[in-house]
């Protein structure tokens, strides 16, 4: 914690907030959740986008596993939870049978991320989604009809532990604060995670992708204006 003065005690979490709030509100804009939440998505665009996120977390628990065991004596290790576990049956579920790594889509991009000195920022990202995952596991039931949890065991997971995995994850990012980790490469690691997620899903984000046909289209006609 970083005291300011008697009164006021400023967490990690808050500056975290103050400064990836940006990058984080371009996921809650996302046409696929606005989607499954009015139940216009369909079952196949629901698939496509458990792949999606099957491809972003594959690579990225293997990253964060890495980033823990490469982590100073000093500090403790974090207890993580693997995704892709639960993604992977999901798709087997959906009917949608993964690829090995080497021929199903994966976002080597958050490989480069994930480091001791950012495994903080990534945690805050990738914990707190737990909290959303509430409202779209309800949506998801509601979208595959089904009593069970087989096409939505990830976010019945995330359901399940929202409030114990972000309880951990913010405690642990006191834990690095107190240890010297520097607040700016955690902030780095929460920004990242953010954009690199948001980019990975944005060719499946119908709004932003009619937001740049139009903005293209209306670049092309004052460049033909004399």
């Amino acid at each position: 914690m970083i005291e300011h003065d008697v009164q006021q005690t400023i967490t990690m979490r808050d500056i975290l907030r103050a400064r990836t709030g940006e990058a984080h509100e371009r996921l809650h804009t996302h046409s696929m959740f606005a989607d499954m939440f009015d139940g216009s998505l369909s079952r196949a665009s629901y698939c496509r986008l458990m792949q999606r996120f099957h491809g972003f977390y594959a690579p990225l628990d293997q990253a964060v596993l890495d980033a823990i065991a490469g982590m100073d004596q000093g500090i403790r290790p974090y207890p993580y939870a693997k995704r892709a576990t639960f993604l992977a049956q999901d798709l087997v579920d959906l009917g949608a049978a993964t690829l090995g790594p080497e021929q199903s889509p994966q976002c080597k991009r958050v490989s480069e991320i994930v480091t001791p000195a950012t495994l903080g920022g990534v945690l805050y990202v990738i914990e707190g989604a737990t909290l959303g995952a509430s409202q779209i596991d309800r949506a998801a039931q509601k979208l595959l009809g089904t009593q069970g949890i087989g096409g939505r065991s990830f976010w019945a997971w995330g359901r399940a532990q929202n409030r114990q995995r972000w309880s951990m994850a913010n405690a642990y990012l006191e834990h690095l604060g107190a240890q010297g980790i520097c607040v700016d490469d955690i902030t780095r690691g929460a920004q990242q995670t953010f954009e690199a997620l948001a980019d990975w899903l944005a060719p499946l984000d119908e709004g932003a992708v009619n937001e740049g046909a139009m903005n293209e289209g209306a670049l092309a006609d004052r460049e033909q204006k004399p």
